[in-house]
């Protein structure tokens, strides 16, 4: 039987030093996601899995992130409406519209958005063609990548952001 402290390892490596057989100096967190004006990075998930969105938020907020989790496209619209995130990380099959409805939707409405990635159980070529080609400016099949991968990423895309490096459709 595996005990709790085991499976929280397998879901926050950094905090065994391992992660994959690979060993990993401890990172410097608020170093890391403080930008130049020392500000908090928030993060907008748009997923509609209870337990897929927990896993993220885990180990998002564990590594400092502000995680706002939206379960339907217009919850997303409704949060954005309210707060401007650093990053949107996009599910392709929500309850009430795809999420190329959704990012079209967004290029539409918020054409300043912030950078959006693309975070799906698909890994079709038009699938990812089609996402690159609405504005997405990474797409990641979700078996392919861990909550760890996506957050060791965040900066780099939230500064893509900031310098204007999402595509525009």
């Amino acid at each position: 039987m595996i005990d709790a402290r085991s499976v929280l390892l397998l879901w926050f490596p950094d905090q065994a030093g391992i992660t994959g057989g690979r060993t990993r100096e401890p990172a410097i967190f608020p170093l890391r996601l403080k930008g130049r004006k020392g500000l908090e990075v928030h993060i907008l998930m748009i997923e509609d899995d209870a337990s897929i969105a927990d896993m993220y938020r885990l180990q998002l907020e564990h590594d400092g992130y502000k995680v706002t989790v939206a379960t339907t496209g217009e919850i997303a619209f409704s949060t954005l409406s309210g707060s401007a995130p650093d990053l949107v990380l996009l599910d392709l099959l929500l309850p009430d519209r795809s999420g190329f409805e959704v990012l079209d939707a967004l290029n539409e409405r918020f054409p300043n958005h912030p950078p959006v990635v693309i975070l799906s159980n698909y890994g079709e070529p038009s699938m990812i063609d089609r996402g690159r080609s609405l504005g997405a400016i990474e797409y990641l099949v979700k078996s392919r990548v861990t909550p760890a991968d996506i957050s060791e990423q965040i900066p780099m895309w939230v500064e893509q952001g900031r310098r204007g490096g999402r595509k525009e459709s």
